[in-house]
């Protein structure tokens, strides 16, 4: 009797067939379908790129210059052609909300950009080389953190002057020690993983394994972290306009048009009720974004 050389091949059960698939799928595929589940961040999304195309084509939404007065128009309420009526002066109040858009994600994603970059460069460094440069850069992040955020922003633009630029900078050179305290903490896990020792012990350099190794492995909480961090910074630059510290008049801006119609706030409510809106609404959709990139970036999460 023959007897066969080889066993016939096992049925594929439904578990393999089930864990194939995920393999197979890219992470970022089953990234954004978890981000895609998740309705209000979809729903903040889309908001926010309504935004952006509202801050790139400003000039061409805006129905009037942002700073042309009208004459007998101060403070007039909404209308057929002026949707949202005036301001204190007699400017279109839409008009300088749209431009008021732009400078809006200017300071949010470009002061969010400074801070995320200097955080994860002092906190892979940090927590990678330890000893002395750890401890160096731990106490001037405890020393930043110690500081009132909004005091310490307030006296930065007062010696530096109200500007766009300014703005910008001061933010994001002020707000950067909590990315430095997170990147800090996952570099100190993630330097004596196995992927990482083995890289030392082959020879690579500490700049190779920083950047190839562990740098990598630490953008999903700073990508979470940062799409928080931007509404923050929106409302910083709102306080600081509102002060008469940000963004220079007759420049729009939100916080400033919120200033603007403060003292009028009983008799001419729309000029402060609408970038108040329009604050809140922003500021929640990133937020939305936030949650939604967390629960997508989760190790933990399959599928």
């Amino acid at each position: 009797m023959a007897f066969p050389t080889s066993a016939p091949p096992l049925a594929a059960t439904p578990e393999d067939a089930s864990s194939r698939a995920t393999v197979a799928v890219p992470l970022w595929v089953r990234a954004w379908r978890r981000f895609r589940a998740n309705r209000l961040a979809l729903l903040g999304l889309g908001y926010v790129v309504l935004l952006l195309g509202v801050a790139l084509f400003a000039d061409h939404l805006a129905p009037y210059s942002p700073v042309e007065t009208f004459a007998g128009m101060r403070g007039r309420g909404p209308s057929v052609e002026h949707w949202l009526g005036f301001d204190h002066v007699g400017r279109d109040l839409l008009s300088r909300l749209i431009f008021g858009t732009r400078a809006a994600l200017i300071v949010g994603l470009g002061a969010t950009g400074i801070a995320v970059t200097v955080g994860v460069l002092v906190g892979s460094l940090s927590g990678y080389f330890g000893g002395w440069v750890d401890l160096l850069l731990s106490r001037l992040v405890d020393t930043l953190m110690a500081f009132p955020t909004l005091a310490l922003l307030i006296m930065l633009a007062a010696v530096l002057g109200p500007s766009l630029l300014t703005t910008v900078t001061v933010i994001g050179l002020t707000s950067w020690a909590a990315y430095a305290r997170v990147v800090r903490a996952d570099v100190l896990s993630l330097r004596e993983r196995d992927f990482v020792m083995a890289a030392y012990a082959g020879g690579a350099k500490s700049s190779h394994i920083l950047w190839h190794h562990i740098l990598p492995n630490v953008l999903g909480p700073v990508i979470v972290l940062g799409s928080l961090g931007v509404g923050s910074t929106i409302i910083l630059e709102s306080a600081l306009s509102f002060l008469g510290l940000g963004i220079r008049p007759p420049a729009p801006s939100w916080g400033g048009i919120l200033s603007d119609g403060r003292a009028y706030i009983l008799t001419y409510p729309h000029i402060a009720i609408a970038p108040g809106v329009l604050i809140v609404l922003t500021v929640l959709a990133f937020n939305f974004i936030g949650d939604g990139l967390r629960d997508a970036l989760d190790p933990r999460q399959r599928g």
